[in-house]
């Protein structure tokens, strides 16, 4: 995931998260999962909000990325992100991960 280094406030970076096949531990083809593409959000508070994504190339490499936008991550602490993809009969989400904003 690129969540290295975010500032309070920062908009535009471009945020990236990779679907694992857990039998494989390689990256998933998700390309037809393209019903709905978003990243889920928790801030430190608590409160959940999903953003839409997109897929980084075609979804075969298991890559969907998010650009932030203006005043989306006001609150610095410890945030949480997981990704998720729909298709017509099928849902996938990867696990959370933890990303620290800072101010």
């Amino acid at each position: 995931m690129s969540l290295d280094y975010i500032v309070k406030d920062d908009y535009g970076q471009v945020l990236k998260i990779t679907f694992i096949d857990v039998d494989t531990d390689a990256a998933a083809d998700i390309s037809g999962y393209s019903t709905t593409i978003s990243m889920i959000f928790t801030d430190p508070a608590g409160t959940e909000t999903t953003k839409t994504a997109t897929f980084d190339s075609d979804g075969t490499d298991g890559i969907i990325k998010y650009t932030v936008d203006s005043s989306f991550l006001a609150t610095a602490g410890n945030w949480k992100v997981r990704g998720q993809v729909k298709s017509a009969s099928a849902t996938l989400t990867t696990e959370e991960e933890i990303f620290y904003v800072r101010t």
